[in-house]
């Protein structure tokens, strides 16, 4: 388990482009937030993952919990734009799969 794992459960998104996420620091029992999810710009999220944080998106369940999904990475568009993606593509477990805000 990384020393510092954030969690993303929502995303603001603008056009195609996830431009803010609700991002909070997760314990490392899993058991509660350190730090609870805060509306965070995308050149936040990627300066976390460039320092080598650990960030996955959190999907609600049906009990009202949330469960771990992938881990997210920077990923670069065609015309050198940074946004996020899921390091491992599943569906329904996409960044745009995320509860709005």
């Amino acid at each position: 388990m990384p020393a510092v794992l954030y969690g993303i459960t929502a995303v603001h998104v603008e056009g195609s482009q996830v431009t803010e996420v609700m991002m909070g620091m997760i314990d490392p029992s899993l058991e509660h937030w350190d730090l609870r999810p805060a509306p965070t710009r995308l050149v936040e999220v990627v300066d976390r993952l460039v320092e080598g944080d650990t960030i996955v998106m959190l999907f609600p369940t049906e009990r009202g919990t949330l469960q771990i999904g992938p881990e997210v990475k920077v990923d670069v568009q065609p015309e050198g734009t940074e946004t996020l993606a899921a390091a491992e593509e599943a569906p329904g477990r996409r960044l745009v799969d995320l509860p709005r805000f």
